[in-house]
């Protein structure tokens, strides 16, 4: 049985964010926590704000993991139920809003395959989801995508200080 993404307090876009942010705290805390999961895959939830202005745009703010409950980690991600409700409800108590998913590649590139398509279980017609390629150990790569009707579209990510 799969498991729905709740679609509830996430900040809606209408389309892929012109611009895509993120502040040097929740890089650190993101790459970390990639880290940290090898061999296996890590994911989570993207945090922040986006605007839905002349050119929209989404800023990420903190990062809220999830263990990986997938019977496959090592190439493979499904959020943990249990940790999913957790990390959702803590954001809200933070009065942060859901602007997307992540999750990591340890070994590979972070180029979307099927199997990440469908390890999101969301009701979005659009989202922004990123991977972290931990290819190259020294040299973590953070590629963020706007999901949509099966199809990846690469965004470019500015990381900024706040």
């Amino acid at each position: 049985m799969k498991n729905t993404i709740i679609q509830a307090n996430e900040a809606e876009l209408d389309s892929a964010p012109a611009q895509v942010f993120i502040t040097s705290e929740a890089y650190q805390f993101l790459i970390e926590r990639c880290r940290r999961a090898l061999p296996e895959e890590a994911c989570g939830i993207l945090c922040g704000t986006a605007s839905q202005a002349q050119q929209p745009f989404v800023t990420v703010t903190s990062i809220q993991a999830v263990r990986n409950g997938s019977r496959q980690p090592l190439n493979r991600f499904a959020f943990d139920p249990e940790e999913w409700i957790q990390a959702y409800y803590g954001m809200q108590k933070n009065r942060q809003s859901l602007v997307g998913y992540f999750h990591s590649h340890p070994s590979s590139m972070p180029i979307p395959s099927t199997a990440d398509w469908n390890g999101l279980h969301t009701t979005a017609t659009g989202i922004n989801y990123w991977i972290v390629s931990l290819q190259q150990a020294d040299r973590p790569y953070i590629q963020p995508y706007w999901a949509e009707n099966g199809s990846f579209t690469p965004l470019m990510l500015t990381q900024i200080s706040i």
